[in-house]
């Protein structure tokens, strides 16, 4: 027999079944919803709370480029890659027709000749001073660097940071001192190796010089270590010309082959390369050069310097991979063109140029240093491509075959290439590195043609050949050198 239910617990039932049918007419039911048992009403289940989490996609077999240089493919025989770009004496502004530009007969500009300003070294040398007296102790916490140390005793401090600015410069190494602590060097060398120089009080009133390495060669990082420590102990070794720089040379470049003691015997013979040979070899390089992995065309980038190099190579090949990069029609650049792609890299810097104005925005304090490694890369590939450029040029200078390997892209060398190795002449202060590549350059064009000489000096190149000399005897020896070189070639050619 069933339930019999009383009236109060009936008029409940019936109140419930109400506001559930209100709530029902509100929000529709769940469609996977179990149906009531005996007519009751329906099971209200507790629903969780959910939370969205963001997870990583699975790692790649290969690591992808890192940084996306804009490598565009311009033919070179015209110069409709410059867009916007600008040059400075206004002979190149936005709307301007690139036709007349180029073919247009303008009127004789008047000689720039270079007035070379005596510089003190005294007066205009960067310097590194420390106040001995407030030299801080060295962390406790900090781990040992028993290597790449030293303790100075009987010297001031300010005498010893005198001593390794001068080396720094005369290695060419690119430094900052950092104004919030005095005793802090940041150095970058010419193989973008990035190291700190530190100063600290030692016991009994001594000096201790500490040099780590952040990132970089190792190899290249010791040369310049210790010729640092040195300075700091007054030894003239290390940094000068002398025995201790012949110690730095490589080996193969030390005792040549044809000195070696297995090639005495009349029966020996180096065995012959075939040209068949060297074009499969550049053609590697090109192969790690269009690969879309970013260490693969940093390796390929090395090899090209390499192979443009007839001091690590052979000559042959040094031609072969020279007119790769200089002859953008050149046979073998039909499915690989080795010349745009170096070309590229120099002209559209977009990640430099944005690093570039970051710095100078930043003021006289602010350096490449503090950059990661990853930021860093495109500034490194560029240099690498700048480097193969100065060494092609010179190899095809040599043989005399320079004229005939620019051909019919004349026009296009003197109004895009030109400019662009300007305007890194011109911020030797931010990239030295560049600089000196770009002076290079500049000096084998304008030593193996009066046009291109002509060019320069109308575009700017004697202001710009200025301030790079007074960076170089500033802070960085080789671009003095190398400044100088141009200064010289310019006023031959005038």
């Amino acid at each position: 027999m069933p339930p019999r239910w009383s009236d109060s617990n009936q008029n409940t039932r019936e109140y419930e079944s109400q506001q559930h049918q209100q709530k029902q007419q509100k929000s529709p039911p769940r469609r996977d919803a179990p149906p009531s048992v005996g007519g009751g009403l329906p099971p209200q289940e507790q629903q969780p709370n959910y939370r969205s989490v963001a997870t990583n996609p699975p790692t790649q077999n290969h690591r992808t480029r890192l940084v996306e240089t804009p490598l565009r493919r311009v033919d070179p025989s015209t110069p409709s890659a410059l867009g916007g770009f600008r040059v400075r004496e206004g002979l190149l502004q936005q709307g301007e027709s690139h036709h007349d530009l180029l073919f247009q007969k303008s009127p004789p500009l008047p000689k720039q000749h270079l007035q070379r300003k005596s510089f003190s070294e005294s007066s205009i040398v960067q310097r590194w001073n420390v106040d001995h007296a407030a030299l801080p102790r060295r962390p406790d916490d900090f781990p040992p660097l028993t290597h790449t140390n030293r303790v100075v005793r009987d010297e001031n401090a300010n005498v010893i940071s005198n001593r390794i600015s001068d080396r720094l410069r005369s290695r060419s190494i690119k430094t900052r001192f950092s104004k919030s602590r005095n005793n802090v060097a940041k150095c970058r060398n010419i193989d973008f190796c990035k190291f700190t120089v530190r100063l600290y009080a030692a016991d009994g009133g001594g000096v201790l010089v500490e040099v780590q390495r952040l990132c970089g060669d190792a190899v290249s990082f010791m040369r310049d270590c210790r010729a640092i420590l040195n300075a700091a102990e007054g030894k003239t070794l290390g940094g000068e010309k002398g025995s201790d720089e012949l110690d730095e040379t490589p080996m193969f470049l030390r005792l040549p082959v044809s000195q070696m003691s297995f090639l005495k015997d009349a029966d020996a013979r180096l065995p012959e390369v075939t040209d068949e040979e060297q074009a499969d070899i550049v053609n590697v390089t090109a192969d790690l050069l269009k690969s879309r992995q970013s260490d693969t065309n940093m390796l390929g980038m090395e090899s090209l310097v390499i192979q443009t190099d007839p001091e690590k190579t052979l000559k042959s090949m040094a031609v072969l991979a020279s007119h790769r990069i200089i002859c953008p029609d050149h046979d073998a650049n039909h499915d690989f063109n080795v010349h745009n792609y170096v070309m590229s890299l120099l002209i559209y810097d977009d990640d430099c140029a944005a690093l570039s104005s970051e710095d100078s925005s930043a003021g006289s304090s602010a350096i490449h240093d503090d950059v990661s490694s990853f930021e860093d890369h495109p500034s490194r590939l560029r240099n690498l491509a700048m480097s193969a450029l100065s060494n092609a040029l010179g190899v095809l200078c040599n043989e005399r075959l320079l004229e005939a390997a620019i051909g019919r892209h004349r026009e296009w060398y003197m109004s895009v290439l030109l400019p662009r190795l300007i305007r890194d002449l011109s911020a030797a202060d931010l990239r030295p590195h560049d600089a000196c590549y770009a002076s290079r350059c500049l000096s084998t064009l304008a030593g193996s043609c009066d046009d291109f000489a002509a060019r320069l000096r109308a575009i700017g190149g004697c202001d710009a050949v200025r301030k790079a000399e007074s960076v170089g005897v500033r802070e960085f020896a080789l671009l003095e050198e190398d400044a100088g070189r141009l200064y010289r070639v310019l006023n031959s050619a005038a």
